[in-house]
């Protein structure tokens, strides 16, 4: 249970931009699919928010 708390702490400390500048360094392919798919878990986090917010 600890590592997954670490994992999910490091993902939500950062930010898109940091995750599309470690995206434009890589060079390996499966890290590059990784890493597009936090910035989609990001991007739909923030929308979720942002539509929850509309709603209320």
């Amino acid at each position: 249970m600890e590592v997954k708390e670490s994992l999910y702490g490091l993902f939500k400390d950062m930010t898109v931009g940091e995750l599309e500048d470690q995206l434009s360094i890589s060079n390996d392919r499966e890290e590059k699919i990784f890493l597009r798919a936090l910035i989609n878990l990001k991007l739909q986090l923030a929308q979720e928010k942002i539509v929850g917010e509309m709603l209320l």
